[in-house]
């Protein structure tokens, strides 16, 4: 292939790197997915609207507390679902496209559903048994397929921006995160018998005892295996994918069956329990219930975090010795722990200009590491485009710490300074 023509990311040890492209934004007017996800989400918003209106009129106070309530959870969760992917962010209009996609569109949509199938239900099994199957014999299926549906136009929409399982688990996840919230306004104002006091005990139930147990765990596992179906076709064979992507979206399923079911019933507290009692005995069976998925869900992201760890590692170690990686900053960029040490040390050492300045560099790196995944040669013109900001930036931060050597925590030998520095490739 001749001079700086672009060919598919390097190749390590059997294993195809995932290609990372320029970033891709949730509107996307050639691809006709876009355009179900828009046609399906301003109908259903529209319905989602004019539900919400409903509760707002038949009790307003509880409706407002509600939000007030929610935005404490929505938030942290959002950040912290946002910041799991420590090498590679998604794009916000994606990630925002995935929680309104929960929010409205698979929310109206499962509504409509559980409805009718809870007919059924109602009229094969009775009343009795309705009243306790009904929810987990219609939700789990139901909502976790809207919701999987969801990452599945993601990734319709934005090929790219869905290359590895960590970004099916960020985007399930949000999707999961919106479904939650809505669906708790409506249970906080017409299940829990409205008022303040209603919403807080609904608030209580659903969000402080049971909210890292719910939708998010859900459909981020099964966004887990979407996206290993998707990302993984040259690692493994057809088979092997469809059988790993369906385990993981029945374990989602089994997750909101068990947590539906009247299962595990005895260990909630019953009409005779104390008030302070029930208050430790709620939580711990929600626990029961939830946190062996919980802990599934913890190893399936620590595994997704060493693959990530694994493609930076193996993508930007060809530039050791360059321009764009000295000796010594390998180890700590591939360690974010370690790039937050440095970046105090510089912080208190050298102050915030020249602490934000090492942030920088840390993340064209970062940048750069992605540029190398899909080019085939080191002097393709956008890996030297990109080595040339990280250098401008060495030169910034050689200033902004003047007249002081850098402290640059990690390195096995002073990695530079203006006279002194590597030869450039």
């Amino acid at each position: 292939m001749a001079g700086g023509a672009s060919r598919p990311g390097p190749v390590t040890r059997g294993l195809r790197l995932p290609a990372r492209g320029p970033k891709m934004s949730l509107f996307q007017p050639t691809e006709p997915a876009f355009y179900g996800y828009l046609l399906l989400l301003v109908v259903t918003g529209i319905l989602t609207a004019m539900q919400q209106g409903a509760l707002l009129v038949s009790s307003p106070a509880s409706w407002l507390l509600s939000w007030l309530l929610l935005l404490f959870y929505l938030l942290p969760m959002f950040l912290v679902i946002y910041f799991l992917d420590f090498y590679e962010r998604e794009p916000l209009s994606l990630v925002i496209g995935a929680l309104l996609w929960g929010a409205v569109a698979a929310t109206l949509l499962s509504a409509v559903a559980n409805t009718t199938w809870g007919a059924v239900i109602a009229r094969l099994g009775g009343p009795d048994f309705a009243a306790n199957w009904s929810a987990a014999l219609t939700a789990p299926l139901i909502e976790e397929t809207m919701k999987a549906t969801g990452v599945v136009l993601i990734y319709l929409i934005a090929r790219r921006e869905l290359n590895d399982i960590m970004d099916g688990f960020v985007y399930g996840a949000m999707i999961g995160l919106g479904f939650a919230v809505v669906e708790d306004v409506y249970y906080f104002v017409a299940e829990f018998a409205g008022g303040v006091g209603g919403v807080l005990v609904g608030f209580f139930v659903r969000v402080i005892a049971a909210g890292l147990y719910g939708h998010v765990l859900y459909t981020g596992l099964a966004g887990i295996g979407i996206a290993y179906f998707l990302t993984r076709a040259k690692e493994a064979g057809l088979g092997r994918r469809l059988l790993v992507a369906a385990g993981l979206c029945l374990t989602a399923v089994l997750a909101h069956f068990l947590w539906n079911s009247p299962v595990l019933s005895q260990l909630f507290p019953g009409p005779q329990t104390p008030p302070l009692a029930a208050l430790v005995q709620f939580p711990v069976a929600m626990a029961v219930k939830g946190l062996p998925f919980l802990v599934f869900l913890a190893l399936m992201l620590r595994l997704a975090h060493r693959r990530e760890l694994y493609w930076l590692k193996k993508s930007i170690e060809t530039e050791l010795g360059g321009p764009g990686l000295y000796p010594g900053e390998l180890e700590v960029l591939v360690d974010p722990g370690r790039r937050r040490a440095s970046r105090r040390q510089m912080r208190g050492s050298h102050g915030p200009v020249a602490a934000t300045l090492l942030k920088r560099v840390q993340r064209e790196q970062i940048k750069l590491a992605m540029i190398r995944t899909r080019v085939g040669t080191q002097d393709h013109p956008d890996l030297a485009r990109q080595r040339g900001v990280i250098q401008r930036l060495r030169d910034q931060l050689a200033v902004a710490v003047s007249p002081r050597p850098p402290v640059w925590p990690g390195a096995q030998q002073p990695p530079w300074w203006p006279g002194d520095q590597p030869p450039r490739r």
